[in-house]
């Protein structure tokens, strides 16, 4: 099956939250992304902006502690992983991880997604930053 790949270059934080924005408006309920990238690379810069692109309030920080934040409307959710630190599959089974990438409404976003890489997610996006200089990133995104 060919992959859709979609690519942006992002001059300033300023424009990977605009970019995040505008993305995230065309985005369903039940989708998983996974972000791959470098340290400092944007991946939490781009969550800001997919959550302000959906009416979500929250504050966004990185979950690189507490694995994971949760952003929430009365209805919707936003689960941001960080599974950096995580061990094994058998961790992200511990702390629920099948609930969240199975629910309707909500949406995973998750940074360091390689252990999940044997996992079979018919509705997964991926976002890859690649570090250009100090303030220029090129994303990729692969449906």
């Amino acid at each position: 099956m060919q992959k859709d790949i979609t690519s942006f270059i992002s001059n300033n934080p300023e424009d990977t939250i605009q970019f995040a924005k505008n993305f995230s408006r065309n985005i369903n309920f039940g989708t998983v992304i996974f972000m791959t990238g470098d340290l400092g690379s944007g991946k939490t810069t781009f969550t800001k902006g997919f959550v302000a692109g959906l009416g979500f309030t929250n504050e966004v920080q990185s979950p690189t502690y507490p694995i994971l934040n949760e952003y929430s409307t009365s209805t919707n959710f936003i689960y941001h992983f960080d599974l950096y630190r995580l061990k094994s599959i058998s961790e992200f089974l511990e702390i629920g991880g099948i609930e969240y990438l199975s629910s309707k409404n909500g949406i995973c976003i998750i940074e360091w997604p390689e252990l999940l890489s044997t996992f079979d997610i018919d509705n997964k996006i991926e976002v890859k930053f690649k570090l250009i200089d100090n303030n220029k990133r090129k994303i990729d995104i692969i449906k």
